[in-house]
């Protein structure tokens, strides 16, 4: 308890101590005072010179400039309870109960440079960074050094670049940064350019899970088209979650992962072509990456997890119809390698559909379904896990309440088979206490099925509660 208290102790003096922005000096005013007025004519003269009030003096006003830095940010407290998890067995550690009590702080830094350079200049930067007390409030010792050094102190540097426009509809960008290619909220078919955290699936949406990388993007703006092409010379893959974890589908037996070494020699490239116009909206994309999730390979006498060089080609396509909105997504991944087959390439087709409907008072539902399609499967992928075709669905719904005081969210998502393959559903509420205050609650409960990883992170369900102050 007492580790409880000084965490939420530390998260008020973190809240109460960050300023509003950064101090910026003046220039000094011109100092001095009004002329005085031009001297006393013949009629002054005639009446004897009569002394007069000197005219007021007028003080400068002294103007400030506004400071082109901001900062924003949040600190918060989280905390969550396993309700689920079975007896550990001997030698096992025990995620029974509560399973985390984080505190967590955010800033970002925003500078808007618009007469100090040639051209326009805008910088951000954004840290994260959380303490997991949980391993010392139930002992250290009954938790693997693997799941400790994911978890426990995790600082994470967020979005950090510099942005310019160059001329009328050219903008260049360069540093870390988070691309989000498609229509859906939920499921990925073309956005492929940025990985995932997926240490705990299910918690929060995909919004927040996306993991900078470092790269040059250039931005075209001709008409309602954007043209935009990337360099990244940044190689990193999923955050997978660390061996022995409660989330680790092979409860550590995992093959040790190889990453390409950074560099333009090794930089995945893509680009993409948006327009968007009254009531729809289309986009055509292609990138040349690294596959993200990886296949397995064997090397000597082990196995090890090997990224090939993929291509995706995509479109989307989004149309307004009254209350409803109309989805699409599809795409085909050439060079996918698999361990069943060593040395061939096969090709994967994706297709997206979904429709949202906007006509409920204050809130909105949305339904998804992604087909994906493996070109030239044969029996020898089964073991893999690998399907001719798969099917994931998720289901949304989205309200906001008491004058948009009050934030309801649930999300269920499934994979094929539809009542076998497994998924989570998540429900949280979400209520601001005043403008930049607010405390959520809910629930994540996942559901077992033969696919992984819900085939063996079942008994993951957890209450979960957040109280957070934005500045």
């Amino acid at each position: 308890m007492r580790y409880f208290v000084s965490s939420l102790l530390a998260v008020s003096v973190m809240a109460a101590s960050v300023p509003g922005a950064f101090a910026q000096s003046v220039d000094d005013a011109l100092g001095g005072f009004d002329e005085p007025a031009a001297g006393r004519g013949e009629l002054d003269d005639a009446l004897g010179g009569f002394d007069e009030e000197a005219a007021p003096m007028q003080e400068d006003v002294v103007t400030q400039e506004p400071s082109p830095w901001s900062l924003s940010g949040s600190v918060s407290f989280a905390a969550a309870y396993d309700y689920t998890q079975p007896a550990p067995a001997a030698g096992s550690s025990d995620y029974r109960g509560l399973s985390r009590a984080r505190p967590k702080a955010t800033f970002k830094l925003k500078g808007d440079l618009q007469d100090r350079f040639q051209y326009p200049v805008r910088v951000l930067a954004e840290v994260t960074a959380g303490h997991e007390l949980v391993y010392r409030m139930r002992g250290r010792g009954d938790y693997p050094d693997t799941v400790k050094t994911s978890f426990e102190r995790d600082v994470n540097l967020g979005e950090v670049y510099v942005n310019s426009k160059l001329s009328d509809g050219i903008e260049l960008t360069l540093g870390r940064q988070t691309i989000v290619w498609g229509t859906s909220e939920n499921l990925r078919v073309v956005d492929v350019v940025n990985p995932l955290d997926q240490r705990e699936v299910g918690m929060v949406d995909i919004e927040n899970l996306r993991l900078p990388l470092t790269m040059a993007r250039a931005d075209y703006v001709q008409g309602p088209w954007i043209a935009t092409a990337l360099v990244i010379p940044h190689i990193r893959f999923n955050k997978v979650p660390p061996a022995y974890s409660p989330y680790d589908p092979t409860n550590g037996g995992a093959p040790q992962n190889d990453v390409p070494a950074d560099g333009i020699g090794n930089a995945e490239l893509g680009a993409s072509l948006r327009g968007n116009f009254s009531g729809w909206d289309l986009s055509f994309h292609a990138a040349n990456i690294y596959d993200d999730a990886g296949h397995k390979e064997v090397v000597g006498a082990t196995q090890r997890i090997r990224h090939a060089r993929v291509t995706m080609l995509g479109a989307t396509a989004d149309v307004a119809l009254g209350n409803w909105l109309i989805k699409g997504e599809a795409a085909r991944t050439s060079g996918l390698q698999t361990l069943g087959v060593p040395g061939r390439d096969f090709v994967r087709s994706d297709a997206l559909a979904g429709v949202e409907f906007t006509g409920l008072t204050d809130a909105s539902i949305s339904f998804e379904v992604v087909n994906r399609h493996l070109h030239g499967w044969t029996q020898a992928l089964a073991a893999e896990g690998l399907k001719k075709n798969s099917q994931e669905y998720a289901l949304r719904f989205s309200a906001d309440y008491l004058r948009e005081r009050l934030h309801v969210t649930a999300l269920t998502t499934r994979i094929s088979p539809l009542t076998r393959g497994g998924g989570f559903s998540r429900a949280s509420v979400e209520y601001d206490l005043k403008d930049a205050l607010s405390v959520t609650g809910g629930v994540v409960v996942y559901h077992d099925g033969t696919r992984r990883p819900f085939s063996a992170i079942g008994d993951n369900d957890r209450i979960f509660f957040e109280i957070k102050q934005s500045f």
